[in-house]
């Protein structure tokens, strides 16, 4: 299994409602839908303090796939494309706005 753990920044511009709105009813779907995906899970954010040294974090999204060459297959499809242009509308651009990075080990502790 091969899990991408990705971090979301939403426009300025766009208002939590409206994000959590496409995410949830636009964005999410299209992912959870592709038949690679072995799992989608959304989680929404708010921060408990601030210093100002970086914009908060909206949603981080958890996606699994059964393998890396399903993880290429579902990346490659015209559905993800679909979506990718969706987001541009409500996500910040480059890293700054969506960052994934491959969850290398996961501990649980309690």
């Amino acid at each position: 299994m091969i899990t991408l753990m990705t971090v979301i920044r939403k426009r300025p511009e766009v208002s939590t409602v409206d994000f959590r709105r496409f995410m949830e009813s636009e964005y999410g779907p299209i992912y959870a839908g592709l038949p690679q995906v072995s799992q989608y899970v959304q989680y929404y954010l708010s921060d408990l303090a601030s210093d100002g040294a970086e914009d908060p974090i909206d949603a981080v999204v958890r996606i699994s796939f059964d393998s890396e060459q399903t993880m290429r297959e579902a990346l490659a499809t015209d559905e993800y494309q679909r979506a990718h242009e969706l987001r541009k509308a409500y996500l910040r651009d480059t890293s700054i706005g969506i960052h994934s990075a491959v969850l290398d080990r996961q501990v649980k502790l309690a």
